[in-house]
């Protein structure tokens, strides 16, 4: 009886140990994404609005655009997409 305990005991403890990172990975990808999303909406307001106030070839709409390519590379680097047809146009690419 008390060799099946044991069993018992160390087998869910071996289990949860396992499936711990697992679960870890599943449920931080969303958040990750989400962060991800708010990440790049952010910077294209940012570029819309230095573009509409200071012209889309300014030094402030290139910082920004600086700033909105290294977000997309954060985004690659935590395995993460986002909607290349709406940050990868325009004004939004480095050039």
């Amino acid at each position: 009886m008390r060799k099946q305990l044991t069993g018992i005991v160390l087998g869910t403890a071996l289990a949860v140990l396992v499936s711990l990172p697992v679960g870890q990975v599943a449920f931080g990808a969303a958040e990750h994404n989400s962060d991800c999303h708010k990440r790049l909406e952010k910077d294209k307001a940012k570029i819309d609005h230095d573009s509409a106030k200071y012209g889309e070839h300014s030094r402030r709409v290139n910082k920004d655009v600086d700033r909105l390519d290294s977000d997309r590379q954060w985004c690659r680097e935590h395995h993460q997409d986002w909607d290349h047809s709406l940050f990868d146009v325009g004004i939004y690419i480095k050039h």
